[in-house]
C-alpha cells in the first residue's frame, strides 16, 4: 500500500526506485552508532569507524556487541546480568556492576565493572582483549588505541582461507541458492503509521548464479500477516522474479504475468572490473579493505556433521560511504541516456542524499566446509532505517505524504548447493520494456527484497 506514493507518477520515478534497489545492495554497513567520546580505535591496523570506544574513569569502555563482532567471539546471556564470552574454547564470565570476572575458572578483576546504558552492555576493552591473546597499546597524544592480533585455524590467516575457498569455487561454473529470512517493518508517512506496524513478513528466495557467462535468477515470495485495511482480509502471498545477464536486467512484479526489461544499471567496463576482483582473492581482498570491511574468524562451528570455520564481516561506515560514492559514480555512468530521462549525475545526487540519510546495520558469516571449503551457509542479520522526501507533482494531492519513513529489520541464512548443475534461466523473450508509459507498477506492500553477499569468495 504505502508504495503507490513511490509509484505514482511516471516511468521515470519507477526507474529511480528500482535503480535504488540495486545501489542498496552494495550498501551493507554494519556498524552501529554508539555515544562516544574523542577515542579511536584500531584493529589489525585497520581504524574503527565510527568512534565506538568511551573513557570511563580512564579506563576503555566497549560495546560489548561491538566487541564480539570485531573479535570473532560468541556471547551468551546467562541471566539478565551475567554473560559469557566465548572464543576458540576460551570462555570470559563477568557479570553487569561487578569487577569480579573468571577466565576459564580462574579468577580475574577487572579495572572497570561492566555497565549497561540504553545503547547496550560496555566492557573494559583492554582487560577483555587481553584476555583473548590482544596486544593493547594505548597513544594518549592521537587518543589511540590500538589491538592486534594474528589468528589462524589450520595455520591459514582468514585471507589465506578466502584464497583457498576461491580457488576451490572456481572449479563450479555454476551454483543454487535457497534462504528463509524474518522481517520486521515500521513504515510511516509523515509520521503516521502506514498500516499495523510493525508488520511481520517471511521470505522465502530461491535461485541459481552463473559465473560464464554471467547470469543471475532469483524468486522470491514473500508470505506477510499483514491485514488489507479496505477489506479487512490478510495480503495474498507475493512472488517476484529477478533475471540478470550481461546485458539486461529483467523482472516480473507481483500480479504481473509480462517480464518487465530494463539495461542493466552499469557499465561494461564496471562489470568486467568486478569479475576481475572477484576471480582475484588479493585483488578482492584490498577492495574490501578499501571499502572499510573487517573480516575475521568466528568460532568453528558444527551443522548437520558438518565441520566449518566461520568468517565473521563488518563494516566501517565511513569507509564505505566514501568507496560507495565511486561505485554509484561508475553505476551512474553506464545507465542509458534516455533524453525524457533525469541526467545520471542528477539521480546519483538523489541516491546520495537518500544515501546519506539512511541507517544501514549489516553483518554476516560465513560457513566455509572444512573439506571442501566451499562457503555452503551464511547467515545474515540487517537493519535499514531509510528516510526519503518524496517530490510532489506540479497538481499535487494534499492527501499524498511528503516524507516517508521505512524501519526495517531482517535475519535469516542461505544455504549454498547443487555446485555444477545446470542452469534453467527463464523465459524472457517476450520482456516489455520498462520505460512504457503504459506499464503501471501495481501497488505493493513491501518493497522488493535484495540479496546478502552470497559470493563463494567473499
Amino acid at each position: 500500500m504505502y508504495l503507490k506514493y513511490l509509484n505514482r507518477g511516471d516511468h521515470l520515478k519507477r526507474k529511480f526506485i528500482l535503480t535504488l534497489a540495486f545501489v542498496l545492495l552494495l550498501a551493507f554497513a554494519t556498524v552501529p552508532a554508539f555515544a562516544s567520546e574523542n577515542v579511536q580505535l584500531q584493529v589489525n591496523g585497520d581504524a574503527v569507524s565510527p568512534p565506538c570506544v568511551s573513557l570511563v574513569d580512564s579506563v576503555s569502555m566497549i560495546p560489548l556487541d561491538t566487541y564480539a563482532g570485531l573479535a570473532g567471539a560468541d556471547v551468551q546471556w546467562t541471566s539478565d546480568s551475567e554473560f559469557v564470552i566465548t572464543e576458540n574454547g576460551v570462555n570470559l564470565s563477568m557479570t553487569l556492576g561487578k569487577k569480579e570476572a573468571s577466565l576459564d575458572g580462574v579468577d580475574l578483576t577487572l579495572p572497570l565493572e561492566p555497565f549497561k546504558t540504553n545503547d547496550g552492555a560496555f566492557i573494559p576493552l583492554r582487560a577483555v582483549s587481553e584476555a583473548f591473546g590482544f596486544v593493547v597499546d594505548w597513544d594518549g597524544e592521537q587518543r589511540l588505541v590500538t589491538l592486534t592480533r594474528s589468528e589462524t585455524r589450520d595455520g591459514m590467516t582468514v585471507s589465506d582461507l578466502l584464497a583457498k575457498s576461491t580457488e576451490a569455487s572456481k572449479a563450479y561454473n555454476t551454483y543454487a541458492m535457497e534462504g528463509l529470512f524474518k522481517i520486521d517493518m515500521d513504515v510511516r508517512a509523515d509520521g503516521e503509521a502506514v498500516g499495523e506496524a510493525p508488520q511481520n513478513m517471511t521470505s522465502k528466495l530461491t535461485g541459481q548464479i552463473q559465473n560464464e557467462p554471467f547470469s543471475v535468477y532469483m524468486k522470491q515470495t514473500i508470505d506477510s500477516n499483514i491485514v488489507d485495511p479496505e477489506t479487512g482480509e490478510k495480503i495474498p502471498e507475493m512472488v517476484m522474479e529477478t533475471f540478470m545477464n550481461q546485458e539486461k536486467m529483467y523482472m516480473k512484479l507481483p500480479e504481473q504475468e509480462d517480464w518487465l526489461v530494463q539495461d542493466l544499471p552499469f557499465s561494461p567496463e564496471f562489470w568486467k572490473q568486478q569479475q576481475d576482483i572477484q576471480s582475484d582473492p588479493l585483488k578482492a581482498a584490498e577492495l574490501m579493505k578499501e571499502m572499510g570491511i573487517f573480516l575475521n574468524y568466528g568460532n568453528d562451528v558444527t551443522v548437520n556433521d558438518t565441520d566449518y570455520y566461520v568468517v565473521n564481516a563488518t563494516l566501517d561506515m565511513d569507509k564505505f560511504k566514501e568507496g560507495y560514492q565511486q561505485i554509484l559514480q561508475q553505476v551512474m555512468q553506464g545507465m542509458s541516456q534516455d533524453p525524457a530521462s533525469e541526467s545520471p549525475e542528477d539521480m546519483q545526487k538523489q541516491l546520495m542524499e537518500v544515501f546519506e540519510n539512511a541507517l544501514i546495520d549489516y553483518s554476516y558469516s560465513v560457513l566455509i566446509n572444512k573439506e571442501t571449503l566451499i562457503s555452503d551457509i551464511i547467515y545474515f542479520d540487517a537493519q535499514l532505517q531509510l528516510t526519503m522526501e518524496i517530490p510532489r507533482d506540479e497538481e499535487p494531492d494534499v492527501s499524498e505524504p511528503q516524507e516517508f519513513k521505512m524501519n526495517m529489520k531482517m535475519k535469516g541464512d542461505f544455504t549454498i548447493t547443487d555446485l555444477g548443475g545446470p542452469f534453467k534461466a527463464p523465459v524472457v523473450s517476450n520482456a516489455k520494456k520498462l520505460e512504457t508509459p503504459e506499464l503501471e507498477t501495481p501497488e505493493l506492500e513491501t518493497p522488493e527484497l535484495e540479496t546478502p553477499p552470497a559470493s563463494n569468495n567473499e
